[in-house]
């Protein structure tokens, strides 16, 4: 992997976003942080703006889209608001932003790393929408896939378990503290790395990273 190669990180104010664009600055090369401040990613004008400038002025060749959002609970009683931000920051503004930068990413046979979720592939009772958007994203990734890798494109669905990030902040539970019961989101940096290391010509298209034992803790009520 060509370390003078720009990225551009999505969610990477905090959590596995900001691991994965350190991680990546580790390795020397220039990664666009794209945070709140780039684009609010809940409204396509602004999402088109920001990344339509960033395709034009820093021709990215690798995207990970790590921003996410959640809201736990009955699906019932989920508000509107709740599932449409969802949709738009976990669904929506990946797909707006990878159609966006892939031109350049085409070019420079690049990477589009999905940073998805277990619930993608599980039955989430009181996470039914959330899991859903993730599902979608998984979905989109593995479509994406059957229609770049002709041009040397890799396209990547990694699907975290329980990790140690503010995704959890809506809601009553959150992961454990104890080593070996939650991911670290470095955990998940790591696995991203070892993506890039592959020999040019062999892809992994989808990786699930789970701790060795799951725990979650309950939060008390004035938390």
């Amino acid at each position: 992997m060509n370390s003078m190669m720009t990225a551009v990180v999505t969610g990477s104010t905090s959590g596995i976003g900001k691991a994965v664009a350190d991680m990546l600055e580790a390795r020397g090369m220039t990664v666009i942080r794209a945070d709140r401040s780039v684009a609010d990613l809940r409204d396509i004008d602004s999402i088109t703006r920001a990344y339509g400038e960033i395709a034009k002025t820093h021709r990215p060749a690798i995207l990970v889209n790590a921003a996410g959002c959640a809201y736990y609970g009955l699906h019932e009683n989920i508000t509107p608001k709740q599932i449409k931000e969802m949709c738009d920051v976990n669904l929506t503004s990946p797909l707006i932003i990878t159609n966006l930068l892939l031109p350049s990413i085409r070019e420079q046979k690049g990477f589009i790393i999905n940073i998805s979720s277990v619930s993608a592939v599980n039955v989430n009772t009181h996470g039914a929408a959330y899991g859903a958007t993730k599902a979608g994203l998984d979905s989109f990734g593995r479509s994406l896939w059957a229609e770049v890798r002709k041009h040397g494109v890799r396209v990547v669905n990694i699907r975290p378990d329980m990790t140690r990030t503010e995704l959890y902040r809506n809601a009553d539970f959150e992961a454990s503290s104890e080593q070996g019961e939650a991911l670290d989101p470095e955990d998940v940096a790591k696995a991203v790395s070892s993506i890039l290391d592959m020999k040019e010509g062999t892809v992994i298209t989808e990786i699930t990273i789970t701790p060795q034992k799951m725990r979650i803790h309950r939060k008390h009520p004035n938390t």
